[in-house]
């Protein structure tokens, strides 16, 4: 008994960090990512993100069934996808590699 829900833990945990490392991918891959290093990631990171959502999906769907795991499996995504810009702007990484001051 305690061993599948150690299991089910798991999966939802890999599916988590699945859907949360394909909009991590796809940010980096937009034009208006504002990390430089991520943005280095270019036409991979789109290609990557489609690669791990769908992985994300699949996890989902396995474990919670097709309704569920595509609802659970997007929200999650969009978590993501909402909090990277967010993160981003407060944490106002410098243009270009130019230092700007603060006003």
């Amino acid at each position: 008994m305690i061993t599948v829900g150690l299991a089910s833990l798991g999966f939802c945990s890999l599916a988590v960090l699945s859907a949360m490392f394909s909009a991590l991918a796809l940010y980096a891959a937009s034009p208006h990512c504002r990390w430089p290093r991520l943005r280095r990631a270019g036409r991979l990171g789109q290609q990557i993100g489609l690669v791990a959502a769908v992985a994300s999906l699949w996890l989902w769907m396995a474990e919670l069934g097709v309704a569920a795991g595509l609802v659970a499996m997007l929200c999650t995504w969009m978590l993501a996808a909402l909090l990277l810009p967010a993160l981003a702007a407060w944490h106002r990484p410098a243009v270009d590699g130019s230092a700007r001051e603060p006003r």
